[in-house]
Formats: structure tokens, C-alpha cells, sequence
């Protein structure tokens, strides 16, 4: 094959000639090579992606890592995509009618005082490093306050904020700037058992009165990257507390949480917490581009300059994007799905409990359409089974299921389903989750 004549030739390639381009050609540090078969994608609709060379479509538990919370080619928010791209592709350095009517939006619809302002960034991991930046502009302090377990993505800031264990930090030293890092209350992995939420907080407690140099703390109010870590109410609660006592500005990571998936737009509302500066992306914009935001009161953004500022992009502020993200946000409210991810999550972290008959799995969660499980060699020691994961991932697609490994050792299955699923939807996947458990041999 000439592979010059290859990427400009319009033809029909096999996925035999298309894995072989992808060995040849493709960068494989980016998780692409995640599952042991080769498929590749050719449309997707609702609940099911089909693919290359296959008849029966697959059923998608992944959804882009909550960028999907619609499902794929949502009819209403494929059709603004549709208007938008007929309208205006890009333009820079002026205020489209759809950026300034998203920003008055979320600034009234997110917790706190409706006097926010919003800038709207390209990606989770830029929105990360404007909220690093906007916290040190604003405080004057240049440490960050994290957490263990903690993903927020792979720019170098975001990286900084991240857990060591999840990226093989070394080979990128140094990093631009220290953090203090804070136990996240995993309740499941605690040693002290009933008093972990306390005890999480008597650690924070001190380590944030020690240093007087934290601009910020960065949280994910549920861990997503770990499996959907859902923390105890009072934890973070507590948290915003010593924070405001500190002066230390409170920052919400709902990249992957938000946008309904949690039973509320954001996921903090579970604990009644105001942030200081809110982070959204994913599926803001429905998945149909990365946008993001920076949420933060008026005068946190205040601040920070007009010009030569350090914050800005090429593609900032698209008008294409937000004009999708508005369509989106009028399908959460009008469709209600925001309600609807409670009431079907409940029903689906109960029957989900089933599983936890067979031997190896333990520790069923969930809030809204948050949904994981722990896959444990033993229930009694919670030793994690990464390889027993990977075996029930691989069963599942075998038998046309799409689902996540998660976790800090990939000991979890995270289920992330869109928001307007119904019970008919989960008894049906139930029913496929039991046989692929069935099928592995995970003993019961």
C-alpha cells in the first residue's frame, strides 16, 4: 500500500488496512489502544455505536467519558449544532449573542450569588490552568491544596493538581509550583472505618493551617477518574468551611460530575456548598465540542486585567459552541432530566446491587447517573482485582458492551449512562451485566 496516496485517497479501507495504519502511524500514549479489540466507529445514535465490519451494534456505558450525557446525535442538540455551524464557524476577539447569553445563564443557574462572570475556554485541562491562574491573580499565594485520587487533566498545571500515582509524573519534573496534598474521603478504602470522613478533615484542618501560601483548594465534589468516589456530604462541607476561615478560594471541578449527571446541574449542590470558582466542560456543549467554562464571582474575574492578561486562546469563546450549550441547557430544564437522573439513578444503584452476589464485586455506588462498582479479590481484605476488571471489560465488549475500567489501579467499572434512560433501559442492562459476570466466572 502506498500510505502517501493513502491520506488523500477516497475509498473504502478494511479494518485489517486501517489497523495496520493505526500501528504504523498512530500515537498510542492516548488510551486508544484501551480495549483488546480493534474497532473503529462509524455511527452512533441514542444508546448504540456501530462499528467497522460489524452488524449488531454495541451498547455505549462509557458515553465519552461523561462528555455523552445526552446520548449520541441527541435530535435537538444535533440540530443546533446543525443552525450553529450554518451561522458562524469562528471569529476571535468579539462577543457572539449565544457566549453572552450562556454566561448570564450559568452564572444564574450555578450555586451562589448570580453575580459571576464566565470565560469560556477550549477543554477541561485549560479551564484547569485558567481557574490556577485566576486563584494566584486574585490571592497573591502561588501554592494549590489537592487531593489523593485526584484527576484534572494532562496540561501541565492540571498534571500538578493530579495524583502522582495516576500520571508517571517523574519524566515531566519539574512542575510549575508545589501542592499540598489532602486525603479525599474514600470511605470504602478508610482505615477508620465510620470516622474517615473526620478523620479526612482533621488532616486538611492542619495541613491548611500550616501553610499560609495556598491560593486555592481543587476539588472534584464525586472523583471520577477513581470511579466515581462519592464522599460523605460533611466532608465537603467541611472543606469550604476551613477554606473560607483560611482565605483560601474554593475551587469545584465538575468537568466530568456536572451537567445534570449527579441528580443537579452541579454536583456540590449534593452539599449545599457555594464555590468559589466552578469548572464545566465535557458535555457542555453536548459533545460536539470541547468547550468549557471558568465560573467565578465578579470579583475573583476582576482582578485580572484586559490586556496582556496571560489568559486567552485561539479558539476561545466559540460561537458554535455556545450556541450549542444553550440548546443544552433548555433540553436539561424542558426534558427534565436533570429530575429524571435522580429518580432513575436511585432505581439503578438498587438494582445494581445484585451483582455484589457474585464474589468479587463489592461496593455498589451511585448518585444520579453516577454508577461504579469495586471488582476485589476478596470482600474481606478489599484487595483490588485489576486483572478480573480487565477480564469483565473484555467479556462485555464480546458481548456488545461498552464499559470503563476506573480507578487508581483500574479495580473499578464506572457506568456512565445518558440522562434520559428509563427503568425498561436499566432492567435491560442488568440483565447484560449479570450474564457477562456469569460468563467470567467471578464466583458467587
Amino acid at each position: 500500500m502506498s500510505y502517501k496516496r493513502a491520506v488523500t485517497e477516497k475509498r473504502k479501507y478494511s479494518s485489517e488496512e486501517l489497523h495496520d495504519i493505526y500501528n504504523r502511524f498512530s500515537c498510542q500514549c492516548d488510551e486508544s489502544g484501551m480495549y483488546d479489540q480493534f474497532l473503529v466507529p462509524e455511527k452512533a445514535e441514542g444508546l448504540y455505536v456501530w462499528f467497522k465490519d460489524q452488524s449488531e451494534p454495541y451498547m455505549d456505558l462509557g458515553m465519552g467519558f461523561s462528555a455523552l450525557n445526552f446520548g449520541h446525535q441527541h435530535p435537538r442538540i444535533r440540530r443546533a449544532a446543525e443552525e450553529a455551524v450554518r451561522k458562524i464557524d469562528h471569529i476571535h476577539s468579539f462577543n457572539s449573542e449565544s457566549k453572552l447569553l450562556l454566561s448570564k445563564a450559568l452564572a444564574e443557574k450555578t450555586p451562589g450569588t448570580p453575580n459571576k462572570k464566565v470565560y469560556f475556554p477550549v477543554g477541561g485541562a485549560m479551564a484547569v490552568e485558567t481557574s490556577i491562574k485566576l486563584a494566584r491573580a486574585y490571592t497573591g499565594k502561588t501554592k494549590l491544596a489537592c487531593f489523593t485520587g485526584a484527576f484534572h487533566g494532562y496540561s501541565y498545571g492540571a498534571m500538578m493538581v493530579t495524583d502522582d500515582a495516576i500520571i508517571n509524573k517523574p519524566r515531566y519534573f519539574p512542575y510549575p509550583g508545589e501542592v499540598v496534598r489532602l486525603p479525599y474521603a474514600d470511605c470504602y478504602h478508610c482505615d477508620s472505618s465510620s470516622e474517615c470522613r473526620y478523620q479526612c478533615l482533621r488532616v486538611a484542618e492542619q495541613r491548611l493551617g500550616q501553610d499560609k501560601d495556598i491560593a486555592a483548594l481543587i476539588i472534584e465534589p464525586v472523583q471520577g477518574h477513581s470511579g466515581f468516589i462519592i464522599p460523605p456530604r460533611d466532608f465537603i462541607f467541611g472543606l469550604k468551611k476551613l477554606c473560607q476561615e483560611r482565605g483560601i478560594l474554593f475551587i469545584d471541578d465538575e468537568i466530568q460530575v456536572g451537567m445534570g449527571r449527579s441528580g443537579r446541574l452541579l454536583a456540590i449542590e449534593h452539599s449545599d456548598v457555594e464555590p468559589d470558582i466552578i469548572l464545566l466542560s465535557k458535555s457542555l456543549a453536548g459533545g460536539y465540542y470541547p468547550l468549557s467554562a471558568v465560573i467565578a464571582r465578579a470579583e475573583i474575574w476582576d482582578c485580572i486585567s484586559p490586556t496582556g492578561s496571560g489568559i486567552g486562546s485561539t479558539f476561545v469563546n466559540s460561537p458554535l459552541a455556545t450556541h450549542i450549550a444553550l440548546e443544552v441547557l433548555r433540553v436539561l430544564e424542558e426534558d427534565g432530566l436533570i429530575e429524571n437522573a435522580e429518580r432513575v439513578g436511585d432505581y439503578f444503584t438498587e438494582k445494581l446491587k445484585c451483582l455484589e452476589r457474585f464474589g468479587n464485586i463489592d461496593n455498589v455506588t451511585g448518585l444520579g447517573l453516577l454508577q461504579s462498582f469495586a471488582v476485589v479479590k476478596s470482600k474481606e481484605t478489599k484487595e483490588p482485582a485489576p486483572e478480573i476488571a480487565r477480564k469483565i471489560r473484555s467479556e462485555a465488549l464480546r458481548q456488545h458492551l461498552i464499559i470503563l475500567c476506573s480507578g487508581m489501579e483500574q479495580d473499578r467499572i464506572k457506568l456512565t449512562l445518558p440522562l434520559w434512560v428509563n427503568k425498561e433501559d436499566i432492567d435491560m442492562i442488568i440483565k447484560r451485566l449479570q450474564d457477562i459476570m456469569a460468563s467470567v466466572v467471578v464466583g458467587s
